[in-house]
């Protein structure tokens, strides 16, 4: 249990510095650009950890589960980072949340985890809180936060589809290693796609080179998380480890406030409020 709860942290500080840092290189390379490095360099860590796991074959499922996975993967980080240059870091991963209740509620039904009453109601205290992060003044839907709130219940399919390999190819390495592939040739399509017109041209300035270095670390720490939660995953600890990774908008959301000087509403901080209850309710019942 301790293994489980130490890869979660990992998982947890992990992402957070990959979150935190994405509005740096957003606003200079774009989504695109930005998704395409973050994917490419992530397999990095999973390479290196798949040469010394081993092959059980069947690579027509590996090759579908790529394809699949990787897709779904890929459209997560472009709604998400949509969503970054205009709504900031605190608000665009508050909706984060969305991802483990997702995760737990899958762990429940479909992989036969165990959860009690008191963290059902926890769960519906973090929903009704990422609800007042959703609405405008006037409660209705904020729309530029729809792409974030679309990206991550893309990237919670996308675990539970990646979970499901896992678990059917008796190893987690190989069909991890294989989504995260193909979802970077997708971002690299997807980019190629553009008029190259708009293609960033890089000019290797001071500036530019300390950004790319931030993007290239945060690929890293995004392969090295990924791998990281698929352990827990893999080791059927997905509520668990859901709960654990839930505290992770806590982290971006101060940040956005202390690095990056964002403004939230009173109505914001509210529903982080009540998210963060909720959060901590499911953690410690």
């Amino acid at each position: 249990m301790t293994y489980i709860i130490i890869a979660s942290l990992l998982a947890v500080l992990s992402w957070s510095f990959v979150d935190a840092v994405s509005k740096l290189y957003i606003n200079k390379f774009g989504k695109e650009l930005s998704s395409l490095i973050l994917l490419a360099i992530g397999i990095i860590p999973m390479l290196l950890l798949a040469m010394i796991s081993p092959y059980l074959g069947n690579i027509f499922f590996l090759l579908f589960i790529g394809f699949s996975g990787g897709l779904v993967l890929f459209l997560g980080y472009i709604f998400v980072y949509k969503s970054v240059p205009s709504c900031g870091v605190s608000n665009s991963y508050i909706l984060l949340e969305i991802q483990p209740i997702i995760l737990i509620l899958f762990g429940i039904f479909v992989l036969g985890e165990y959860i009690s009453i008191e963290k059902v109601a926890s769960i519906i205290l973090i929903f009704v809180g990422i609800s007042f992060v959703m609405l405008s003044k006037k409660f209705k839907l904020d729309k530029q936060l729809v792409p974030a709130l679309m990206g991550n219940v893309t990237w919670a399919i996308y675990w539970a589809i990646i979970i499901l390999a896992f678990l059917y190819y008796k190893n987690f390495v190989l069909p991890l290693l294989f989504a995260r592939m193909f979802g970077a040739l997708f971002a690299y399509l997807y980019y190629k796609a553009k008029p190259p017109k708009n293609y960033y041209k890089i000019n290797l300035s001071k500036s530019e080179i300390s950004i790319i270095l931030i993007l290239i670390l945060a690929g890293l720490f995004d392969g090295f998380g990924n791998i990281s939660f698929a352990f827990v995953s893999f080791s059927n600890k997905v509520v668990l480890g859901s709960a654990i990774l839930s505290s992770e908008p806590i982290i971006i959301w101060l940040i956005g406030l202390i690095a990056y000087h964002e403004k939230i509403t009173v109505r914001q901080k509210f529903g982080f409020l009540v998210a963060t209850i909720g959060y901590l309710l499911f953690t410690l019942l």
